[in-house]
């Protein structure tokens, strides 16, 4: 890296940011952590709950179960938006460092460094609109 791309990198960017992300990841972990003895996270509990409330009410017409089917419905929605936020603001805390690194040093042109990437920036956006 030239002197001007570390100034760059070093104006634009607070390391603390990451120390921030981790305690992002933290917050999710309250969600998707296993339970003692091994259990599976609650929230996949939940879902294959609402799997089966959904069947009752959508396959088999069972109304004495819809209100708590879209009690659960409702709950779950607020959970995975929660976490799809909160995921997000860790993503944007990477791309922002990635996107201060040079085109240098093992990254010739963009085409390398999409490459390494599932998808690109605009197929991420895409996806994670679709999700909100």
């Amino acid at each position: 890296m030239n002197e001007n791309a570390w100034q760059k990198l070093y104006e634009n960017y607070e390391t603390t940011w990451l120390l921030d992300a981790v305690d992002k990841l933290d917050e999710l972990r309250t969600y998707l952590a296993d339970g003692g003895a091994l259990e599976p996270p609650q929230i996949r509990t939940d879902l294959l709950k609402l799997h089966s409330l959904a069947m009752n009410v959508v396959n088999h017409s069972e109304a004495s179960q819809l209100q708590e089917m879209m009690d659960l419905a409702f709950d779950l929605e607020d959970q995975t938006s929660d976490m799809l936020a909160t995921l997000k603001k860790v993503h944007e805390t990477i791309q922002k460092l990635i996107d201060l690194l040079p085109e240098e040093d093992g990254f010739d042109d963009e085409n390398e460094l999409e490459d390494d990437n599932d998808f690109d920036n605009d197929e991420e956006d895409n996806f994670f609109d679709s999700l909100t």
